[in-house]
C-alpha cells in the first residue's frame, strides 16, 4: 500500500507512569534483599502487581531496569534538604556550622530510617560497579564534597575555623565521620541498640575538634 494512502497507524495507550513508579520501587526493594542483580523479572512485577509484559514496555530490559533503579536511589541519596545550605554562598558562622551539621546527620539517619534500601543499594554498588562509582563520585564531588571544602575554605580565612588542615582535608574528616557512622549503623550493625542523641554529639563533636572547637 502506498504511504500516502496507508491508515493511521493506531496509537497504543501511554505508558503509565503511577505503574513505572511502582516497578521501580519493587526493583529497588528486590536489589536491597538480595543483591547483584536483584529479584527476576517475574519477581519485580509481581511485587508492582503487574506483568512482565508492562515491565519490558516501561524499561525494555532487565539491565535498564537495574540501572534506573540505582540511578534513582542514587540521586535521591544527595536529594536532602540539608545539601541545600551548603550551595548558599552566605559564609557560616561556627554556631551556624555546628547547628547545621546536626540537622545534616539527623536528615541522614531518618532517611535511612525510612528508606533502609537505599543505603544498602548505594554501599554495594559502590563496592562492586566501577562505572557507577565513578559517576557517583563525578556527582557528589561536584554537587557537596566541592561546596562544603568551600565554606571551610571561608571559615579558615575568617579565622573561624583551624588551618592545621586545609579545607579539603577537612571536608574529607567531615564525610568519613559521617559516612562510617551511617554504615555501621545501617549496613554493618542494624541490630544494635543505637542511641542517636549520644551518637549525634560524639560525630560532630569528633569533627568540632579537628576545626579546633570545644566541645558542647
Amino acid at each position: 500500500m502506498d504511504n500516502a494512502t496507508a491508515s493511521p497507524r493506531r496509537r497504543g495507550r501511554a505508558p503509565s507512569l503511577e505503574k513505572r513508579r511502582a516497578i521501580l520501587q519493587a526493583a529497588i526493594r528486590l536489589l536491597a534483599e538480595k543483591g547483584g542483580d536483584g529479584g527476576s523479572t517475574r519477581e519485580i512485577a509481581d511485587l508492582a502487581d503487574t506483568t512482565e509484559r508492562t515491565l519490558f514496555k516501561h524499561f525494555g530490559s532487565k539491565a535498564a531496569l537495574n540501572q534506573a533503579a540505582i540511578e534513582e536511589v542514587s540521586i535521591e541519596f544527595m536529594r536532602l534538604a540539608a545539601f541545600s545550605r551548603i550551595h548558599d554562598p552566605e559564609p557560616f558562622t561556627i554556631t551556624e556550622f555546628r547547628t547545621w551539621h546536626a540537622a545534616f546527620v539527623t536528615e541522614r539517619i531518618q532517611t535511612a530510617v525510612e528508606s533502609p534500601d537505599s543505603y544498602r543499594i548505594v554501599f554495594s554498588e559502590l563496592l562492586r560497579d566501577q562505572p557507577f562509582t565513578d559517576r557517583y563520585t563525578a556527582r557528589w564531588s561536584q554537587g557537596v564534597f566541592t561546596p562544603l571544602a568551600a565554606h571551610l575554605k571561608q571559615m579558615q580565612q575568617r579565622d573561624l575555623c583551624s588551618d592545621r588542615l586545609d579545607a579539603e582535608a577537612l571536608a574529607s574528616v567531615f564525610f568519613a565521620l559521617n559516612l562510617s557512622y551511617l554504615l555501621s549503623r545501617f549496613a554493618l550493625a542494624p541490630g544494635r541498640e543505637w542511641k542517636t542523641r549520644e551518637d549525634l554529639h560524639a560525630v560532630t563533636d569528633a569533627f568540632a575538634a579537628c576545626c579546633g572547637w570545644p566541645p558542647l
